[in-house]
């Protein structure tokens, strides 16, 4: 323990003063209201009115019958409210006890006031209580919540030193922050060091490390560690199998990932639908729809009813391999056995049919998402207007960029992307210079596959001397040109028959660390070919194939 009472005050005073962003003070009464997830208005009022009159009592009752509202209202995510009324309660002068306390200092996490929850901790050691551990895992995950990574360990670490004991919920707590951070080697870190503690790790640990190196394609090492808890007697849980088959798919070893589902049954960790979800949507994204398909029959023998994810990532896997219809008859199915199609499903099923250019239909869908209260995001707008825009539907297009400033989903790059391409292919060249200056002036950055689009559409267009311009200001802007940029302008460059030009930028490619690829000395020899230039056709050729590019 700590040496004296007032060490204990300095050392969490020092950590009042943390520099945590959106701290101002208590909120107000008047401002607690606004957030109400689980109780109805009526219910949450019906608790303040009854604080309320306690606290009007000449004789209030003891402030065991106050907890209880207070409780009640932070286990169902009323924080701000419930803070308000502990801030009633102070100014009442009802001295509160170290159970009020603790539950203000969760309230304070739960809405990230991390500055107030160490005031309320600095309360509870002036009034000589003593904090217990869930008070102390609390203000830890409170930590990890606001993403003050480096606070939360230096907390722990410093608490530790001044003599309080943490248990296995703190580590476990602390590696799953660490974990959601991208700071796994610390967690890693952690899991070696606990034992010394008298901790013993457990599989909510081991699971969330191995889940997060999973992420990272840290398969192997994911592994390692899985044999490391079957060595301890750890017992691996659904969700450690689910991080692993995850893992598994990621980097496309699918038929591991299926015999470690085999290996779960075996075991008797039933899969969940995540489980089984995980895995249909990496075999879809492969095209292996068969696969998938003898999976979801898996779930169902199983008892497993797939959800709206599962039948999702089959309508993606179906639209992947050109097969809509399919696609569509999934999409229908799930209406009718009550499974709601959330955006990305109307997204996906948006994007399989605008790539099968059936337009009216996606914007039947996208319709319907409006009647259905769905709010389309960027991903739901960029694939229709995609789509608008390569059927040369550019005035329908542009309308649904102006839906999306109003209704709020942001444009962005790929936005602009579609429909500068678009316009550029109806050569409608001076209206797609107004929308790249629009872009511009919106504060969204153009990238190479932009200044690709622009080059292309200018040389197309007969605006040569304006694409060499831009071409020549990309390195002064920062901006290094990519192969595919290279040879556009180099196509350019000879379909007017500045061979020497092109010839020249060819040369340029390499100094500038570009190696050229097939399509550079494909364009060049066939535009010498057929401007009768055959020796220096010849010679590129001649080039062409001791560089490996021509079998």
């Amino acid at each position: 323990m700590l040496s004296s009472s007032t060490s204990r005050i300095t050392f969490i005073f020092r950590y009042s003063l943390l520099q945590i962003p959106n701290f101002v003070s208590f909120p107000s009464s008047s401002s607690s209201f606004s957030s109400l997830h689980s109780h109805s208005t009526r219910q949450v009022d019906e608790a303040v009115d009854s604080f309320t009159r306690m606290l009007s009592m000449r004789r209030p009752p003891s402030v065991i019958q106050f907890n209880k509202i207070l409780g009640s209202l932070a286990k169902t995510n009323h924080f701000p409210t419930s803070i308000s009324l502990f801030r009633q309660l102070q100014s009442r002068g009802i001295a509160p006890d170290l159970f009020t306390l603790s539950i203000v200092i969760n309230c304070c996490c739960g809405v990230g006031r991390m500055m107030l929850a160490f005031s309320v901790l600095a309360k509870i050691f002036r009034m000589d209580y003593q904090p217990d551990t869930v008070t102390l895992n609390t203000l830890v995950k409170g930590l990890f919540l606001c993403g003050s990574v480096e606070k939360a360990v230096r907390f722990h670490d410093r608490v530790l030193a001044h003599g309080f004991q943490f248990n296995q919920v703190t580590y476990g707590t602390l590696i799953n922050g660490l974990c959601k951070t991208g700071h796994t080697s610390a967690a890693i870190q952690v899991l070696r060091k606990i034992p010394r503690y008298g901790i013993a790790p457990d599989v909510f640990m081991y699971s969330a490390i191995i889940d997060s190196l999973c992420k990272d394609t840290l398969v192997s090492q994911a592994f390692h560690l899985f044999s490391e808890m079957l060595a301890k007697g750890i017992s691996p849980n659904v969700i450690t199998y689910s991080s692993l088959i995850f893992g598994l798919c990621l980097v496309g070893q699918y038929k591991e990932a299926i015999d470690l589902l085999s290996d779960m049954v075996l075991k008797n960790i039933t899969p969940n639908v995540y489980t089984y979800s995980i895995l249909i949507d990496g075999l879809c994204k492969e095209g292996k729809i068969k696969d998938a398909k003898s999976v979801l029959a898996v779930m169902a023998k199983h008892g497993v009813k797939p959800d709206v994810v599962t039948y999702t990532s089959l309508m993606d896997g179906y639209c992947l391999v050109n097969q809509v219809n399919k696609a569509k008859y999934i999409f229908n199915t799930m209406a009718q056995i009550r499974v709601s199609p959330n955006v990305q499903s109307y997204s996906i099923m948006i994007n399989g049919l605008c790539k099968s250019k059936r337009i009216d239909e996606a914007l039947n869908l996208f319709e319907e998402m409006h009647r259905k209260y769905l709010v389309p995001n960027t991903v739901t707008y960029n694939t229709l207007i995609d789509g608008l825009s390569k059927s040369k539907r550019i005035s329908c297009a542009l309308e649904l960029l102006v839906k999306m400033h109003e209704r709020g989903p942001p444009a962005d790059v790929v936005t602009y992307n579609s429909l500068l391409d678009g316009m550029f292919n109806i050569k409608q060249v001076d209206k797609a210079l107004m929308l790249f200056k629009q872009m511009k002036e919106s504060g969204i950055d153009p990238d190479m596959f932009t200044y690709g689009i622009l080059i292309d559409g200018l040389c197309k267009g007969g605006r040569l001397i304006d694409a060499k311009e831009i071409f020549q200001d990309l390195s002064v802007k920062g901006y290094r040109p990519n192969v595919r940029t290279y040879n556009i302008m180099i196509n350019g460059l000879c379909k007017e028959g500045l061979f020497e030009e092109a010839l020249a930028l060819l040369s340029k490619m390499e100094g500038n660390g570009c190696l050229p690829d097939a399509v550079t000395f494909e364009t060049v020899i066939r535009a010498l070919f057929e401007k009768d230039e055959n020796d220096m056709a010849e010679k590129l050729l001649r080039e062409m194939v001791a560089r490996g590019l021509l079998n």
